[in-house]
């Protein structure tokens, strides 16, 4: 590669933006606590054997461990769990108003002594406002068609009402693909308008201490005027940190792609900060991470019984009762 495309070290996160004529090209790289994903995927096919033997009364799913109804999960086409079924899916977004700068400051305190206390803590603070008429609520209803089920492969697609936004899942033993098309994501009039389309595919399976050289996620995004790609790569750093690097690039589409060239001199530093800002935040998301996973799971069992768990989690997630389709 000519010394003019080769990426030059910049900054606590790796690498600064790197030359190529209409195409922006950013890199950058972080250490992060490394975060044990083998029993989650040892029970991936507990879990989906867990889905279809969840059992549906007049259509409506019932808990697998407290046998209550959740209206928010329901068939409306078809049998569960054959392809060709379709579920209508209600959840609730809860606005919840930031805490106080003393309420901020008990959680940092509980965060660091117990997190699981600390998640007590503002599930606590979380009913009070909504017992106090301070959660503003919004209702997402989305509708899932399962597609395939067979021993290799697993699909679903899911439509989202609000948006419009339609999303592809497949599930297999190794990679994992999700595709989304958001219409109009950018804008519902002029240049900008048009399909938003994002290709994903992950393999944690490839995670340390697995895995090659090659990245654990890919992702793609189209649009009628422009194009980019990304990709994440996880390697074992010293014991118990990973070290994540990230590649991205983008360009212009047919006669605006000379344009995204001209201005890319401009908005590469912007956007190099962006991503050295978030994945300097990555660190201290993961450590979060970790402590919500050890505070959960603090022993993760075998893959039957923790995939029970997070099934029974799941569920816990989808509403009692939800609003009746308009």
């Amino acid at each position: 590669m000519p010394d003019g495309n080769r990426a030059a070290p910049r900054g606590a996160t790796g690498f600064g933006s790197v030359y190529d004529p209409d195409m922006v090209r950013l890199c950058g790289r972080i250490e992060v606590a490394a975060i044990d994903a083998r029993p989650f995927l040892a029970a991936l096919p507990e879990l989906l054997a867990g889905w279809r033997a969840l059992v549906f009364v007049d259509g409506v799913v019932r808990h697998p461990v407290t046998g209550r109804l959740h209206g928010g999960l329901r068939v409306v086409d078809g049998m569960h769990p054959f392809p060709g079924v379709t579920y209508r899916l209600v959840l609730r977004e809860d606005e919840v108003p930031a805490p106080t700068a003393e309420e901020a400051t008990v959680a940092a305190r509980l965060v660091h002594a117990d997190a699981k206390a600390a998640t007590e803590w503002e599930r606590g603070r979380i009913a009070a406002a909504r017992a106090t008429g301070r959660v503003a609520t919004t209702w997402h209803t989305y509708a899932i068609r399962l597609e395939a089920d067979v021993r290799e492969r697993t699909c679903f697609t899911v439509h989202h009402d609000g948006s419009g936004t339609r999303a592809r899942v497949e599930l297999s033993p190794g990679p994992a693909g999700v595709q989304l098309e958001v219409p109009d994501w950018l804008g519902a009039r002029g240049l900008l308008s048009g399909m938003v389309t994002v290709r994903v595919q992950v393999d944690p399976s490839r995670l340390p201490p697995y895995g090659n050289t090659e990245p654990q996620l890919v992702a793609a995004v189209t649009h009628p005027r422009g194009r980019a790609t990304a990709d994440l790569a996880v390697a074992a750093a010293e014991p118990g940190r990973w070290l994540v690097t990230t590649r991205a690039s983008a360009q212009g589409a047919g006669w605006l792609r000379p344009f995204v060239g001209l201005l890319a001199p401009l908005v590469k530093r912007r956007v190099q900060r962006g991503l050295d800002d978030a994945l300097a935040g990555l660190p201290a998301r993961l450590e979060a991470l970790n402590q919500g996973i050890a505070a959960r799971y603090p022993d993760p069992p075998d893959p039957r019984t923790l995939a029970g768990q997070v099934l029974a989690d799941l569920i816990s997630a989808v509403p009692t009762s939800a609003p009746a389709p308009a």
